[in-house]
């Protein structure tokens, strides 16, 4: 009972305890203490909830209704690609940067001004001074509070110092724009800014401009007039661009035509000086060496030829000296002569009849002989054609190493001969390069010039207004439901986050159990207040609180004495002060052989002394029992033994119950240790926390000795089964 008080953890979670090893470090959520968590504190969620909903409703009937008009404008890539052609420029791939470029271009304060001189807006008064609905006035109150404080805290700008003497002020530059003004002008471009809304519609070359207004109709105007403005600024872009192009494209040409011209004539001139004849666009010793080098290739592939030719036929003629049948003799001259085929067939078909006769015959016979007597004639008949074909491949093949050699000589003189002018040639070669490109520079600037002339009358932008703006029918703004939605979510939120909050505050002690682990102390039960009167459970519970606090002060008795039971609220701020020590009396008594003394230190209301006729315990102020008990002692009041006192009582009555203050009210820590055998301490519910009835038990350590049990007083009973675990003993007890 006197162990110090535990800190409650602050959290939704609870130990995972087994019942045999103990505590475990896992925790798990505790679905039961977040749901009782909310349904506390459900009614501030609803509370504010609901205030976030007026507040919304009182935002949509305070503010001035808006239309808005929407035009789209299609980016279209076929004019673009059509004006491209024209363009001396390439024109842009439509990417997300493009498209992007040209929302800001439709968002700038250019365009803005197109608009607002289009259609007047700098001279529409109802314009330039919209109406201001209630929202926007407090809106502008506040400002107004806030703004002078926070210009009073913006630091002033630095300041220049102006020159002193004459020729410094005389030579001063004068800045640009120190002068300027705002004007209807500006602020109707400022206005139309701040109310249009330009978006590309997903993924696509669609560009959408919303306006909105108070009036429909002009933001229709205005929607329209954006689209109007943009049109034209692209075809004024265009021409504008085009005219700056023709401009310097004609000063680059002048400037090009005359170097042009120039290094043509230093081509000429240097030709001419340098005796440098050009025969079909080549010079004429380059001519001569291209067509030696095409002869010189010619003749050493026809040598090679004949050489191969006549290794051919030298290695036959060898073959056949060596006594190798050789009948057939390599062509000479692309032609096979005639006398040399005819040899061929006779020596053949000799072959082939011998060759019949050996087979038959054997060869021996007569005509084998003869036939092998031919066949040798044919064969000499052949190798002397041969040697014939062997000499004329050596005549042709001598030709054609002499023309070789005759071209590749006449070619070594031709190439000695052009390299003393190689540098005449080189430098020939770089005038003309030089003279090329200035001639193509040339030509590329006056087709560049010829489209930029074009494009200046080419009245096509590269934009398609598809879907003119129209009148709006409805409001496009307050959106009610949205606001309505977003007010009631976001007072929600915010009483989420303060029941949150007071959820992890620490708590008043509000439940029996609160008081046993946290402060260690026993508690008899509930008593409800009035408040919970028209509760169903009221009269039970408080019956079942007051018969546990008697069997507690019955527990504590000690026969044949009496027992002196102290009852002392913690704090004040009871519904009823007197009504637990009269009821608990009256529940004593209700044995007839029991004598019950109630003392009050306080002095009671009249509807709480009972009548002279009254059954029921004895009521007396302990003042009137320390007077009484004085007289009897012949002493003074402050003088009386409170132990024979004391004594005296609890052998007249078999208990004496005495009502004391509250402890926090107490002069001293015990002021009346000497009633003390048992005590019972009302706690006020919800409204200490389990260290204050700490702290006052430990003021008053008598008082917390003897102490047997505590009451939770004036409780609300439907505020308490919200804190109570469903299905625990407490609620049980309550709902009995």
């Amino acid at each position: 009972m006197t162990r110090p008080v535990q800190e409650r953890r602050i959290t939704w979670t609870k130990d995972n305890v087994h019942p045999l090893g103990g505590y475990r470090d896992e925790l798990r959520v505790d679905v039961g203490s977040m749901v009782r968590a909310m349904r506390r504190q459900f009614r501030l969620v609803m509370i504010f909830a609901a205030i976030g909903l007026v507040i919304a409703v009182l935002m949509i009937l305070g503010s001035v209704p808006r239309y808005t008009a929407a035009e789209t404008v299609l980016l279209d890539e076929q004019r673009a690609d059509l004006l491209n052609e024209v363009s001396p420029l390439p024109n842009a791939v439509r990417s997300d940067t493009a498209v992007q470029s040209e929302i800001e271009i439709i968002r700038s304060r250019a365009l803005a001004y197109q608009v607002v001189d289009l259609l007047n807006l700098d001279e529409d008064a109802d314009f330039l001074s919209p109406p201001v609905g209630a929202t926007q006035q407090v809106i502008g109150a506040v400002s107004s509070l806030t703004d002078p404080l926070a210009r009073l805290l913006t630091p002033a700008p630095p300041v220049s110092e102006t020159p002193a003497d004459g020729d410094n002020a005389e030579n001063a530059v004068p800045m640009l724009g120190s002068d300027l003004e705002v004007t209807d002008r500006d602020r109707a471009a400022q206005i139309l800014r701040d109310r249009l809304n330009v978006s590309r519609l997903g993924r696509s070359l669609v560009i959408e401009i919303k306006f909105s207004d108070f009036e429909p109709r002009r933001a229709a105007l205005i929607a329209r007039g954006y689209g109007s403005a943009y049109e034209s600024f692209q075809l004024g872009t265009t021409n504008e661009i085009a005219a700056k192009a023709e401009d310097w494209l004609r000063e680059r040409l002048d400037v090009l035509e005359q170097k042009s011209t120039e290094a043509a004539s230093a081509v000429y001139e240097f030709r001419a000086a340098n005796n440098l004849v050009q025969v079909r666009g080549n010079l004429l010793t380059e001519q001569q060496q291209s067509e030696l080098a095409s002869k010189l290739m010619t003749a050493a592939a026809d040598a090679a030829e004949a050489e191969a030719r006549l290794e051919s036929v030298e290695s036959l003629l060898a073959r056949s000296k060596d006594g190798e049948e050789i009948i057939v003799v390599p062509v000479v001259g692309g032609q096979i002569g005639a006398d040399t085929d005819a040899l061929r067939r006779d020596y053949l078909d000799a072959r082939l009849r011998y060759r019949r006769l050996v087979d038959q015959f054997g060869a021996e016979h007569p005509q084998a002989q003869q036939l092998s007597g031919s066949m040798a004639l044919l064969k000499e008949a052949i190798e002397v054609e041969l040697e014939q074909a062997t000499e004329a491949s050596r005549v042709a093949y001598n030709i054609s190493r002499s023309r070789e050699e005759s071209l590749r000589t006449d070619l070594q003189a031709i190439t000695g001969t052009s390299d003393e002018n190689l540098a005449l040639r080189g430098r020939l070669q770089q005038l003309e390069a030089i003279s090329e490109t200035y001639a193509q520079v040339y030509r590329d600037y006056l087709a560049r010039l010829e489209v930029t002339m074009q494009q200046q009358g080419f009245p096509i932008a590269a934009i398609k207004i598809i879907s003119p703006a129209e009148v709006p029918k409805s409001a496009s703004s307050p959106r009610k439901k949205a606001m309505l939605l977003a007010g009631l979510l976001l007072g929600g939120m915010l009483g989420v986050l303060i029941g949150t909050a007071r959820e992890l505050l620490p708590k008043p002690v509000r439940r029996m159990s609160t008081l046993r682990q946290e402060v260690g102390i026993n508690c008899a039960g509930l008593l409800p207040g009035e408040k919970s009167r028209d509760d169903a459970a009221w009269k039970p519970t408080r019956l079942r609180t007051i018969e546990r606090l008697a069997q507690a002060c019955e527990a504590n008795r000690q026969k044949p004495g009496g027992l002196l039971v102290a009852v002392a609220p913690l704090s004040p701020g009871l519904e009823d002060h007197h009504a637990l020590p009269t009821a608990l009396a009256a529940h004593l008594s209700q044995n007839g052989a029991r004598r019950v003394l109630l003392i009050h230190e306080e002095k009671l209301p009249p509807e709480a002394i009972p009548g002279p006729n009254a059954k029921g315990p004895e009521t007396v102020l302990l003042q009137k029992v320390l007077e009484s008990w004085s007289e009897q002692a012949g002493t003074e009041t402050s003088d009386v033994d409170l132990n024979m006192m004391a004594k005296f009582l609890r052998d007249e009555f078999s208990f004496v119950l005495v009502a004391l203050r509250p402890l926090s009210l107490a002069d001293r820590s015990d002021p009346h240790s000497w009633s003390y055998d048992s005590t019972i301490l009302r706690v006020p519910w919800g409204q200490v926390l389990p260290g204050f009835v700490t702290d006052a038990l430990m003021d008053h350590p008598r008082f917390h000795s003897c102490l047997a049990t505590t009451v939770l007083e004036d409780a609300e009973l439907a505020t308490a089964r919200r804190y109570i675990s469903a299905g625990s003993y407490e609620e049980l007890e309550i709902n009995a």
